[in-house]
């Protein structure tokens, strides 16, 4: 958080009390900076070359340059995510930033959801919409006829929803866990690992994130394939479960932080 910028008095009550100036605060890390356009630089870059390099230098059609696009959207804008979160409040917490803004009339659930919201709307913006408008641009005009733009929406919804699966749990675990490591460690591992998990325990396929970026090769397309295709996706439970953790991981990042003591 910029402790730099200037908190202006508010009439706030209750777990609100706060939130605009947090939440000022917390936009202008993104906004006021080159945070925003430098991620949106790169992730741009990263997921539209990749498409480039499958639809414009080679035959392939429009189903598999979607099927890229599902996996770099999601799986490589997470690892920045995890990296940019990890400090997110353990960061203000060694530093004593945490403690000098709580020690003003802010609300613990304000300073959480503060972060939580600013952070969302930077990942939204840079790592999500933006990027996918390049990519829904540059799929049409090499296709022979334009993408359905609603469901595009849909799919990069989808995306979104991927990337805040991990969001909320790296900003969960910051709550939960003093060491730098566990917070980043155990993200990465999973993003990294869920294949394997998958494998082992198929079940895992229809709770954890990957299917809604990764389908199974010669089976089924991933959901995000499939909503952009205007198709039925293999099941839906993935989406439904995944928004269940980004609740919980939520509601245990504020529960947990309010019983933090500095």
């Amino acid at each position: 958080m910029n402790t730099n910028n200037t908190l202006q008095l508010v009439n706030e009550q209750g777990w609100q009390r706060g939130l605009r100036n947090l939440l000022r605060a917390e936009m202008g890390g993104w906004w006021q900076t080159r945070s925003w356009w430098i991620q949106t630089l790169i992730w741009v870059s990263v997921v539209n070359m990749s498409i480039a390099s499958a639809i414009w230098g080679s035959s392939e059609d429009a189903p598999a340059a979607i099927a890229l696009y599902a996996l770099f959207a999601c799986l490589f804008p997470t690892i920045a995510i995890i990296i940019i979160l990890q400090d997110a409040i353990i960061g203000e917490k060694e530093s004593g930033t945490a403690a000098w803004v709580l020690s003003k009339p802010v609300s613990r659930t304000a300073f959480v959801v503060a972060k939580l919201i600013a952070h969302s709307v930077g990942v939204l913006v840079t790592m999500t919409l933006l990027p996918g408008l390049v990519a829904y641009l540059q799929m049409s005009l090499a296709g022979d006829a334009w993408l359905n733009p609603l469901t595009f929406l849909g799919g990069m919804g989808i995306a979104w929803l991927y990337q805040m699966f991990f969001l909320t749990l790296t900003l969960m675990l910051g709550v939960l866990f003093a060491q730098r490591a566990a917070v980043i460690g155990i993200p990465l591992a999973l993003a990294f690992g869920t294949q394997l998990l998958i494998g082992a325990v198929p079940t895992l396929q229809y709770v954890l994130p990957w299917r809604l970026a990764v389908g199974i090769e010669n089976e089924t397309l991933s959901v995000i394939e499939s909503v952009i295709l205007g198709q039925a996706p293999f099941s839906w439970w993935p989406v439904m479960s995944v928004v269940g953790c980004v609740v919980v991981f939520t509601a245990v990042a504020i529960h947990q932080f309010r019983k933090e003591e500095f």
